[in-house]
């Protein structure tokens, strides 16, 4: 790593694919930091190779809230064919993967670096811009690894649209890299630059993560404007701004099902209130996908083979006796359905207190019976099961269990069988899909 950072601050030289918007920024960025910028200028952004660092007007409009873009230092940046720009150890790739007219800028530049890849050895290329997930493995570091190419590879998006935004907003980059060496490359040259940062586990992982967090902020755009619509009377403008800012979204987390008798009501007594139910279709679609996501994991340890399975914790919530609309009363109705034996310990609910509302499962205590089923599903964090140790995990019989799946996730430091399949929702295993 020393090596690196002696080449990369040698001659504080770093290359910019790209002089749009991402490359403009990206090149003020890097000379803020004082840094040399060789540019390659794939986007044809109608900048001359003397040095015409000048913005036209559309650009100006469409990069700043007042059309003031700073200037770039024409000494220390310069326009240059593509074999001139591998003197630097650091390539940021500034510019969208697929352009607006299909263009695929990012296979234009894969095919540079296979030309010149031995000039390429040690070097960290950097992608600002994300496109489908999965896209720049498959059509940039795939391809130039089969070709030989031995560089390091790392992303850092951008989803800022303004030069005020991306100059005066202290934001954190999300890095994330194809191996550990990358990202120790791209730790390292984000500390140099003086940029917060925060890690994800892989490229494709950072992909999913830009779509989706702009997904999120779509869909909650598309709500915001079907209440405007089912609630005429009621000055949604004014009640979205606080609607947004008192939202927690990190409250939401993955499990089998959000479930809670608030959650269901708040959605019923939005229906029920509106003058024009009809347009709010999409929380009505978020409500049946819940559903259905409960009923897939129940379909699920039946095409495993599971003939038994016990739930852990009937309540939405571990120590509130509370199952009304819980995702685990579902599961197990609909587990019974499709003929699964159902045991059930929950300390709320015991023998004839779970008859009454089970009349079709058998009470259970995971902690004097051990597992009598081969699938388990750990639905709440009752204190009771969080005292559950790796050593209990093998004297109980979990150790063995052919599914577990853990809506909490309280297991997922244990050790289990090579039989086992273990599954936490969203935890990348593809074992129970």
């Amino acid at each position: 790593m020393d090596k690196f950072k002696e080449a990369v601050l040698g001659n504080k030289l770093i290359s910019v694919w790209g002089i749009g918007y991402l490359g403009f920024t990206k090149t003020l960025k890097l000379q803020s930091r004082g840094f040399r910028v060789t540019i390659f200028d794939i986007t044809h952004s109608g900048f001359q190779t003397k040095g015409d660092f000048i913005p036209n007007s559309e650009q100006l409009y469409s990069w700043s809230l007042n059309a003031h873009v700073p200037a770039i230092d024409s000494s220390m940046a310069h326009i240059v064919p593509a074999e001139a720009m591998f003197e630097a150890k650091v390539h940021f790739l500034s510019f969208p993967p697929t352009d607006r007219d299909g263009r695929n800028m990012l296979k234009e530049v894969a095919d540079i670096f296979i030309k010149h890849k031995e000039k390429l050895n040690g070097a960290l290329v950097i992608f600002q811009s994300a496109g489908a997930p999965g896209m720049i493995d498959r059509q940039f570091t795939g391809v130039l690894a089969a070709h030989g190419v031995k560089c390091s590879f790392a992303s850092a998006f951008r989803d800022d649209w303004t030069v005020e935004e991306y100059f005066y907003n202290d934001r954190t980059r999300v890095i994330a890299a194809k191996d550990d060496l990358s990202l120790n490359k791209a730790r390292l040259t984000y500390d140099i630059l003086g940029i917060k940062y925060q890690t994800l586990s892989n490229i494709k992982e950072a992909e999913v993560y830009e779509n989706a967090k702009n997904a999120l902020q779509y869909a909650a755009s598309v709500f915001t404007n079907q209440l405007a619509i089912a609630y005429p009377d009621v000055n949604i403008r004014t009640m979205a701004r606080y609607l947004m800012d008192d939202i927690t979204l990190n409250e939401a987390h993955l499990g089998i099902g959000a479930g809670g008798y608030k959650m269901f009501s708040s959605v019923k007594n939005i229906l029920d209130g509106s003058a024009n139910p009809h347009m709010l279709s999409l929380i009505k679609e978020v409500h049946n996908n819940n559903l259905s996501m409960i009923l897939y994991y129940a379909e699920a340890i039946v095409n495993k083979g599971c003939k038994s399975a016990t739930i852990l914790g009937l309540t939405t919530r571990g120590n509130q006796k509370n199952i009304e609309l819980s995702p685990s009363v579902i599961l197990g109705e609909y587990l019974n359905r499709l003929g699964v034996e159902v045991f059930v310990d929950d300390p709320f609910y015991k023998d004839a207190a779970l008859t009454s509302i089970f009349p079709f499962s058998q009470s259970t205590d995971i902690l004097t019976d051990g597992l009598k089923s081969s699938a388990l599903f750990v639905m709440t964090d009752h204190n009771k099961f969080k005292y559950i140790s790796q050593d209990d995990i093998r004297r109980l019989g979990i150790f063995n269990a052919a599914l577990v799946i853990d809506n909490v996730p309280l297991f997922k430091e244990f050790e289990f069988s090579h039989s086992t399949i273990y599954h936490a929702v969203g935890d990348g295993r593809r074992g129970l899909i």
